[in-house]
């Protein structure tokens, strides 16, 4: 059987974890890439051993060799891009956060509707092992009827690990071109995916969240600014970084969000906070979450999974005066995407939906952004408000 050959549009930092899933993938092989920059494009072809490079996307759809694509771009590219490869006739998993907004969400889920092609939306924490580890065993009745949910989010500092210049994080606080909101819309999604995925819709949203400049944070870790340059003085001493974070942009942390599920009188919680004297052990970014989920009958911990911030189980269970813990599972970050894109072409092969749907990925975005209309007009909100 020919595999499915999949083009990667967009090749940055994150596309790194996409990439992996097509090393050893036997249903989908990485035909192609394309990226703006073309000298990084053509980098990652030959390292990724991708047939194909493009620096326009239009040149990638054309190419009748391109089954399928995964869009890996700034999020204001998402819903062009999705669209029009939908209507190339070619099969779409689209990273998170689905679109800007709902509108944009209603049409990439009409384009796919009218094509017949597979669209999904990729989020990674559906393929995390402890993330689904704590999902089988709520859904088992493990720990009884589930009454709530607890979600703690991290920013710290770390030693190894990824090095992102800030000049490449530049669109992410351009509200123009992410929708706003590095936490509560970016990095949020996957937070309040996971809580709907765990316990169900929402009915109403109340959040408190704090936007502050960048540039003070930064000193916190040792860098001085001096003529647009960042100087990160570290144990081996000083090094130069690119073109330091400007002083317009916000990170929306700290912060609280709080709300309730529908038809039942169940909660939720997710907490932000940033301290760069917090050490973060992580291969990726320092960056940590750990959930809490609390039964009739016991409790169910994921105590790490984008990073190793906790030197405990990735999961562990609480019932009738048991403490059960779980380390049987491939729990690195990186993973996560291997088994997400192999997921992909297992489904076009198999022709059937794998998650998340669009209509999935636009409830995510509804309640990202009524955490957002929350905090600016002090009020309950509801997710179908978000039109």
């Amino acid at each position: 059987m020919a595999k499915i050959r999949v083009g990667l549009i967009g090749v940055g930092g994150i596309a790194r974890l996409h990439a992996q899933g097509y090393k050893d993938n036997p249903t989908g092989e990485l035909y192609a890439v394309c990226d703006v920059d073309e000298s990084l494009v053509r980098e990652r072809a030959q390292e990724w051993g991708a047939q194909q490079a493009y620096t326009d996307y239009r040149q990638l759809l054309a190419d009748p060799k391109v089954d399928a694509v995964e869009v890996i771009t700034p999020h204001h590219l998402h819903a062009p891009i999705g669209i029009a490869a939908l209507e190339a006739g070619k099969h779409v998993s689209m990273q998170k956060p689905m679109a800007m907004n709902v509108t944009e969400c209603d049409a990439l889920i009409e384009a796919a509707r009218r094509s017949g092609k597979l669209f999904r939306v990729f989020e990674n924490f559906r393929y995390c092992a402890p993330m689904v580890r704590a999902k089988e065993l709520l859904d088992s009745g493990a720990i009884g009827e589930p009454l709530s949910i607890r979600i703690k989010f991290i920013q710290g500092s770390m030693g190894k690990g990824w090095k992102v210049p800030y000049s490449r994080w530049a669109w992410r606080f351009d509200e123009a071109q992410s929708g706003g909101g590095r936490i509560m819309f970016d990095a949020g999604f996957h937070y309040f995916g996971t809580a709907m995925w765990f316990l169900g819709e929402v009915e109403k949203v109340y959040s408190w969240i704090t936007y502050r400049p960048i540039r003070p944070e930064l000193a916190n870790r040792g860098v001085s600014l001096i003529r647009g340059v960042e100087h990160v003085v570290g144990a081996a001493g000083a090094r130069k970084e690119e073109v330091a974070a400007p002083d317009e942009w916000l990170i929306d942390s700290p912060a609280v969000v709080i709300w309730k599920y529908k038809n039942a009188e169940k909660y939720g919680t997710f907490e932000v906070v940033t301290s760069y004297d917090i050490f973060v052990r992580s291969k990726y970014t320092p960056e940590d979450e750990w959930v809490e989920i609390t039964g009739s009958r016991g409790f169910i911990w994921v105590n790490r999974n984008t990073s190793h911030l906790l030197d405990r189980p990735p999961v562990v269970m609480y019932r009738d005066g048991v403490t059960t813990e779980f380390s049987d599972m491939e729990a690195d970050w990186g993973a996560s995407f291997v088994a997400g894109v192999h997921d992909f072409t297992d489904a076009i092969v198999q022709g059937r939906q794998p998650a998340l749907t669009g209509e999935e990925g636009r409830g995510v975005i509804q309640f990202c952004q009524a955490a957002q209309l929350s905090a600016k007009e002090g009020r309950e909100v509801r997710p179908e408000e978000i039109r």
